[in-house]
């Protein structure tokens, strides 16, 4: 039989030879866990950054969309006035076929000062009873003398 002595010294000498075996030592277990921790923090870092830049370029995209916006909106507001005259020359009432030809329009545009004009209560559109698939343009306010 072993002795007391012998026993505690296998049972150390075995605890030592499984702590040699173990590929990693707690501090280097450690250090391992740590660096993992480093890249991941760099990569959320640059993820970060790199979400940065994507929002300011996108707040930029947002202001010129909406710098565009208000200058098409002078551009409409231009357009009924032009279109206002126009009609009020013709002796206050057109057809939108003819309104389109004189001042080149294209068919969204002159939608849109068509729905401006008449938002603003400035003309009103009754159908065309020649052309059902028109219109005919009326001033709703007395003529312009200029």
């Amino acid at each position: 039989m072993l002795s007391k002595e012998s026993s505690e010294n296998a049972i150390k000498s075995g605890t030592d030879a499984c702590e040699n075996t173990h590929p990693y030592s707690s501090d280097s277990l450690k250090n391992a866990i740590f660096q993992e921790l480093r890249e991941e923090v760099k990569t959320l870092k640059l993820e970060i950054l790199f979400l940065k830049d994507e929002l300011i370029k996108d707040r930029q995209r947002i202001i010129v969309l909406e710098s565009k916006k208000k200058s098409h909106g002078k551009e409409v507001k231009k357009r009924v006035d032009s279109m206002i005259l126009l009609i009020n020359d013709y002796g206050g009432s057109m057809t939108t076929s003819s309104v389109k030809a004189y001042m080149g329009l294209s068919k969204d545009e002159l939608y849109r000062t068509l729905k401006c004009a008449k938002d603003e209560g400035l003309i009103e559109i009754l159908p065309d009873p020649r052309d059902r698939r028109g219109h005919i343009l009326n001033i709703k306010f007395q003529k312009i003398n200029i």
